[in-house]
């Protein structure tokens, strides 16, 4: 998703396409939402390394 929206956010097509205003929302959305993401910590995780300490 972090890739894919960098690659939109300075794409000339999508901005050909879809027009600059739609690209810069939906590209801020996406790098929004991978932030967020990045920021969750998964069952997983907390399984794994709560045994460690």
């Amino acid at each position: 998703l972090k890739e894919a929206s960098a690659l939109m956010k300075h794409s000339p097509i999508a901005k050909e396409l879809f027009g600059e205003a739609f690209v810069e929302h939906f590209t801020a959305t996406r790098e929004w939402e991978w932030r967020q993401f990045s920021k969750h910590v998964s069952d997983w995780e907390m399984k794994r390394y709560m045994e460690i300490i």
